[in-house]
């Protein structure tokens, strides 16, 4: 291996490290953010059926799925997107408000900037990858166990800290939207349908399985380099 090539595999592998690193945060965000079923069941736990109508909120739901992937748009007068009291003694109905559409069109904007950047890093990870084959397959194991060891080690540092920063979630949660909605608009009056709907303990909870799912990722590519990394060593000794 001349000087070139030994730089150019450890750019790639870098590179690649950092991409894998992207793709274990964000897999279980891909995951759920669109699965109606955890939604429910997390309506479920925070007992929001406990004040809103359980079809209507399903229902809101999905259009606000429809409205996150682009298909449709949100309007606060529109009647399809009011939801009923669970207390069936109430005549009037939950409604939107044009700033609580307007949060959820900034929370659209972000989702599309992580799926594009999620979706670009694993295209770009395979692509690394290809190009990290050669002839001798035992340095290929090796660098594909240093590209799994060291993303997953490291992510499991981080996921530690979030889980610990996550003990004091109220102030965790504001700083996220002090950071990535620096123009204000997510602060609503109690009472509010978004709010109702996507109370604080909805957020915690989620922000939990995505911690915890991140976490279960990072351990399985942690274990599979250690074996690929355990292979090459073997293979190495016995080459002896």
């Amino acid at each position: 291996m001349n000087f070139k090539t030994g730089r150019l595999k450890k750019t790639l592998i870098l590179i690649n490290s950092v991409l894998l690193i992207i793709i274990i945060l964000f897999s279980p965000l891909v995951y759920y953010i669109f699965n109606l079923n955890y939604y429910e069941n997390l309506y479920e736990d925070n007992k929001v059926f406990s004040f809103l109508n359980k079809n209507d909120v399903l229902n809101v739901t999905k259009r606000i799925f429809e409205f996150f992937k682009y298909r449709s748009e949100l309007n606060y007068l529109d009647p399809m997107i009011q939801v009923r009291y669970a207390d069936e003694s109430k005549s009037a109905v939950a409604e939107f408000r044009s700033d609580e559409i307007s949060h959820l069109g900034d929370v659209r904007v972000l989702l599309k900037r992580i799926f594009i950047l999620y979706y670009a890093s694993i295209v770009f990870f395979i692509i690394m990858t290809v190009l990290l084959i050669e002839k001798n397959i035992k340095s290929f194991i090796r660098n594909l166990g240093i590209i799994f060891v060291i993303p997953s080690a490291l992510m499991l540092i981080f996921i530690t800290i979030l889980y610990f920063l996550g003990e004091n979630f109220p102030a965790l949660f504001d700083n996220f939207h002090l950071l990535f909605f620096p123009q204000g608009n997510y602060t609503f009056y109690e009472g509010s349908l978004i709010i109702t709907l996507f109370p604080f303990g909805f957020f915690y909870d989620f922000f939990i399985r995505l911690v915890l799912s991140s976490a279960i990722i990072s351990a399985v590519l942690l274990i599979i380099g250690i074996i690929f990394t355990n292979i090459y060593k073997i293979c190495k000794k016995n080459n002896k």
